[in-house]
C-alpha cells in the first residue's frame, strides 16, 4: 500500500512554504515546517490529505489515527462554535490545556470556516478538491441544506473517500436518530453485560463506543484509499455507525445466544466463557488481574497455589466444568483466599517466577512513572509548540519497522492553521484571506 501511495504522492502539487516573516500567527511557522517535514519523511499515508468536519470523539479520533500514519489532517471548526471536545475535562488546574482535545486533536491543523457564508462554501469546496479524504459526522440533511451533500462532493472530487460516522448508520429505521456513544454502548448490548449483576447495567467510564467506531472508520478509509485517486476516480462513502463496532466485539456472546438461547448478563470482572479470569485483592489492598483462560495456564496456577489436586477435581477438570456457576464461585474463593494472605508485590513475584499470567492493576499515577511505559514510550510528553505547555498522553499504540507513525504535536488552538491552509494550500492572496476571515 505504501508504494501505491508514494507513487500517487509524486503526482501532487509541490509544497510551497512561506517565510516566517510573512506570518502573523505564531503557530503558522510551526505548522508550515511540520508540513515540509511530513512530506520528506516516510509515512504509511504520505501525500494523503484529510479534511475533517466533525466534533467530539468518534470521527475526530478516526482523523487523528490517519494523522498518526502521516496524513495531513485539516480540522474545520465553526468560528462561533468550537468543537465541544475542547471543553471536556478542562479546568483551571489544567492551566490552559484542553485534556481531551490535546489528545484527539493531535497531528491536526485546525482552521475556522463559516459555512453559512458564500466565501466559506467556496473555500470548503476548494479544500475538497485538494483532499483525498473527508471525515464528517454531520447530519445528512444539514450537509444537503448547505449544498454539500455527498453527491456534490464526489462530483467535485471523484476520488474523494468520505468517511461518515452516525449513531445508527446511514440506513435502517433509526438512521435519522441522533447518536451518542453512551446510547450506542447501550444499544450494542455492551452495557447490559458490563458491571456487576447486583448493580445493574453499567456504562464504561470512557467514550468506548466512540473510540471503537473511530478505529473502524480509520480502517475502512485506509482500505478505500487503495482504489482512490484524488480528482480522478475511486471515491466512495465509508458508512460507520457508533454501535456496530462495539457489537462486533461481542460476537462470541451473540453466537452463544443464537445457539443456546442463553442471554449474557453482567458478571463483574469475570468472563462468561472462561474461568479463572478476575480481579483479586491482595493483603495490602492493591489489586491483581489474573487470566488463566487455557487449560495449561489453569493447571500452572493450581500448582503455584500449592493445590495440584485441584487439577483433577471434577469441578475444575475442564473449562466447561469451571464455568458452571457453583464451580466458578468455589474456584474464585480459593484463589481470593490465597492472594488475600500476601501483599501484591509478593504475589506478582511468585506468579512471575512460575509463569502465571497475572499483572498489577495500575492507576494513572503509576502509569506515568512505570519503567515499561517509559521505555517503550507508551506514554509520551508532548508540548504546545508556542506556549511550551506540556502533558503526558498515550502514544500511537503500535510500531512499524520500516515507516514512521507517531504523534508529532498535540491539539492546537482553534484557527491556528488558518494562514497556512488558506495561503499555502489554497494559494489565497491577502485580500482573499482577510475577506474570508472577516466573515467569521
Amino acid at each position: 500500500m505504501y508504494n501505491l501511495l508514494l507513487d500517487y504522492f509524486h503526482t501532487l502539487e509541490p509544497h510551497d512554504t512561506m517565510t516566517q516573516d510573512q506570518y502573523t500567527d505564531p503557530y503558522s511557522d510551526f505548522i508550515s515546517r511540520d508540513r515540509e517535514t511530513l512530506q520528506n519523511t516516510k509515512h504509511p499515508l504520505s501525500g494523503i490529505r484529510v479534511l475533517e468536519l466533525s466534533s467530539v470523539v468518534a470521527a475526530p479520533f478516526a482523523a487523528a489515527m490517519l494523522g498518526d500514519a502521516g496524513a495531513e489532517v485539516i480540522k474545520i471548526e465553526n468560528p462561533s462554535a468550537p468543537d465541544a471536545l475542547r471543553g471536556w475535562g478542562a479546568s483551571p488546574e489544567c492551566q490552559g490545556i484542553e485534556p481531551y482535545y490535546f489528545h484527539i486533536g493531535r497531528n491536526k491543523t485546525p482552521i475556522t470556516l463559516n459555512l453559512k457564508t458564500p466565501e466559506g462554501i467556496v473555500a470548503f469546496k476548494d479544500l475538497i478538491q485538494k483532499s483525498d479524504v473527508f471525515i464528517e459526522n454531520i447530519r445528512e440533511s444539514s450537509l444537503n441544506r448547505l449544498g454539500l451533500g455527498h453527491e456534490v462532493l464526489l462530483e467535485l472530487n471523484p476520488g474523494l473517500v468520505i468517511g461518515k460516522i452516525t449513531g445508527y448508520g446511514m440506513d435502517g429505521p433509526l438512521a435519522a436518530r441522533p447518536g451518542f456513544g453512551t446510547l450506542a454502548e447501550s444499544f450494542s448490548g455492551f452495557t447490559s453485560i458490563n458491571g456487576f449483576k447486583e448493580n445493574g447495567a453499567t456504562s464504561p467510564p470512557i467514550p468506548l463506543a466512540d473510540m471503537t467506531a473511530g478505529i473502524h472508520l480509520a480502517f475502512g478509509v485506509s482500505l478505500a484509499l487503495r482504489s482512490a485517486k484524488r480528482g480522478v476516480s475511486g471515491g466512495q462513502v465509508v458508512d460507520a455507525s457508533l454501535y456496530e463496532p462495539l457489537f462486533g466485539y461481542m460476537g462470541g456472546e451473540c453466537v452463544n445466544y443464537s445457539v443456546t438461547g442463553k442471554v449474557a448478563h453482567a458478571i463483574g470482572n469475570e468472563l462468561s466463557a472462561t474461568v479463572p479470569r478476575n480481579i483479586y485483592e491482595a493483603s495490602d489492598h492493591h489489586h491483581i488481574a489474573l487470566s488463566c483462560s487455557s487449560q495449561g495456564t489453569w493447571e500452572n496456577l493450581a500448582r503455584t497455589l500449592g493445590r495440584p489436586e485441584l487439577i483433577d477435581d471434577s469441578r475444575f477438570l475442564t473449562n466447561a466444568d469451571r464455568i458452571k456457576p457453583a464451580n466458578r464461585i468455589a474456584l474464585n474463593q480459593i484463589i481470593s483466599a490465597w492472594i488475600a494472605d500476601r501483599p501484591a508485590e509478593e504475589v506478582l513475584s511468585i506468579f512471575e517466577t512460575h509463569g502465571v499470567t497475572a499483572g498489577p492493576v495500575l492507576s494513572f499515577d503509576e502509569i506515568s512513572k512505570d519503567e515499561h511505559y517509559l521505555a517503550r514510550e507508551s506514554v509520551k510528553t508532548m508540548k504546545d509548540p508556542v506556549t511550551g505547555q506540556g502533558a503526558q498522553m498515550p502514544n500511537v499504540p503500535f510500531r512499524m519497522s520500516e515507516s514512521s507513525n507517531k504523534v508529532r504535536f498535540p491539539g492546537l488552538p482553534m484557527g491556528a492553521g488558518n494562514e497556512v491552509v488558506f495561503k499555502e494550500i489554497l494559494k489565497y492572496d491577502d485580500n482573499q484571506y482577510h475577506s474570508l476571515i472577516a466573515y467569521e
